[in-house]
């Protein structure tokens, strides 16, 4: 499989389920099988493009097990698979994808507008997958037709034919390039598959040690243990903390996340991944402006103030954009950001260095900057969570799902948009970061610590400890600013 074909295929099994069900895939998948096998092309490629095959669906089981949770559809691949297990050709195959079977898998069907079950796929019709020449990303991306009377079964099948699709630098549309920087990892293999599984469960597992625990109110005692603890351990457990949360949900997680509104999210047990880190991101921020308003001289809140530019600094070598954009959101927020006097005391070239990382993450052109950084990062990395999270939303919401007289096409312009965001994000997450140990007393300063109030207050604790000209000096009391 091509590098191009790989991309096309992590973004189509991903994305999918928008339109949709999994068992229109899975008999789509069948019969091209099927077909391939009456075909008197030589054996040599036709068993390589029968492997293709099968190293989609092994890709697809092994990545998304939750789509073959409904009976009928696991009936169906289990009865192919034990067939395919009979044959000298194709039995290593399918008995992968037979191995990543045996594992449970829970219900993912929740929330997608189409679901097994609401229509039976297996009564043999033809579906818009299979045989709709109209719905062909390959055909939409080119801009060609076919006359409905053709018989080109063959080169009309979107989910196979992935030599046709135009996905490369030279497409004519220059917003449907993919990044020049992407690299992508061969899936497939039982090593590479078995370790993205199981990292994903031993993250889930270990994220449930990282929920806010508001125990503690801040005091000096916690704020000196804060001034104390060094900029690279803080920084590093921060990275650790996300980095567990990033690993605990997928790619395609994220998409549902913004895909679906209301009473349904609260069912879907994967999304409590995604709002744990969100949670997070929010917390950090707060914690962030808490911490250095707590004190009531200028001199304790700039030594506050400066500590959090230099973790700033070690989070972006760290290339942890999340927990950078927190804290600069904490920073640059506004019960922190008035104050004159607590600035004036923090090292002019502290203030410089860390003006860099504001312009990194600065909205100009679009996040220009960040971006720019992000796709010529290469080595381990952690997205700021809340800007990929707006370009899913953007796409999902400024472009329609089906386009034409009948929408009877797939817009995969739109799919192209959330496929950028997809790939990032898969990438990024099989470059783990190397020797990321536990800092207990980090940890538990920033989970356990309880931080009362909102902004309002935040905001009201800035007017008193530096009061605006002619603002009111009145002292108001915060029970999270007492020990």
């Amino acid at each position: 499989m091509s590098k191009q074909d790989s991309k096309f295929a992590s973004i189509f099994l991903c994305l999918y389920r928008k339109f949709a069900a999994p068992s229109t895939l899975l008999n789509a998948l069948i019969n091209r099988f099927e077909r391939n096998e009456k075909n008197f092309t030589d054996q040599l490629t036709r068993i390589a493009d029968q492997l293709r095959l099968l190293n989609i669906m092994s890709t697809w089981v092994s990545e998304y097990p939750g789509d073959l949770a409904y009976p009928k559809t696991r009936k169906r691949i289990t009865d192919f698979v034990s067939t395919l297990e009979k044959s000298h050709f194709y039995m290593f195959a399918a008995k992968e994808v037979g191995s990543y079977l045996e594992n449970h898998a829970e219900d993912d069907d929740v929330g997608w507008p189409f679901r097994d079950g609401d229509v039976d796929e297996f009564d043999g019709h033809e579906t818009f997958l299979n045989n709709s020449g109209r719905s062909s990303p390959s055909l939409f991306l080119g801009g060609s037709t076919i006359d409905e009377g053709e018989d080109n079964e063959e080169e009309e099948d979107p989910i196979y034919n992935m030599s046709a699709l135009d996905l490369s630098e030279g497409a004519s549309d220059p917003s449907s390039k993919l990044s020049n920087s992407a690299t992508f990892e061969k899936p497939g293999t039982v090593s590479s598959q078995s370790f993205t599984f199981l990292s994903m469960e031993a993250a889930q597992k270990e994220s449930q040690n990282l929920e806010l625990t508001p125990r503690l109110s801040l005091s000096k005692m916690q704020w000196r243990q804060f001034i104390e603890i060094p900029d690279e351990d803080f920084a590093r457990e921060l990275t650790r903390i996300d980095w567990i949360m990033f690993n605990s949900f997928r790619p395609r997680d994220l998409v549902r996340h913004v895909s679906i509104s209301g009473p349904d999210k609260d069912k879907i047990k994967s999304l409590k991944h995604v709002n744990r880190m969100i949670k997070q991101f929010n917390h950090l921020a707060f914690f962030v402006a808490s911490v250095i308003l707590f004190r009531d001289k200028p001199k304790h809140r700039a030594k506050a103030l400066e500590k959090f530019m230099n973790v700033a600094q070690k989070l972006r070598r760290l290339n942890n954009y999340n927990s950078l954009g927190a804290v600069i959101a904490g920073i640059n927020g506004t019960p922190v950001h008035r104050l004159s006097q607590t600035r004036d005391s923090v090292p002019v070239q502290t203030q410089k260095d860390f003006m860099r990382l504001v312009i990194l993450m600065g909205t100009q052109k679009s996040h220009f900057a960040y971006r720019l950084a992000w796709d010529n990062t290469f080595s381990e990395r952690i997205p700021f969570l809340p800007l990929h999270r707006r370009d899913l939303v953007s796409a999902e919401e400024g472009n329609k799902t089906f386009v034409g007289d009948t929408k009877s096409r797939i817009n995969w312009r739109k799919f192209e948009v959330m496929g950028e965001v997809v790939l990032g994000i898969q990438r990024s997450q099989k470059t783990p970061y190397p020797h990321l140990h536990r800092y207990e007393e980090a940890a538990r300063l920033v989970l356990d610590i309880k931080l009362s109030g909102d902004d309002e207050d935040l905001y009201a604790r800035s007017s008193q400890v530096e009061p605006s000209a002619g603002g009111e000096t009145g002292r108001k009391k915060f029970g999270w600013l007492r020990s």
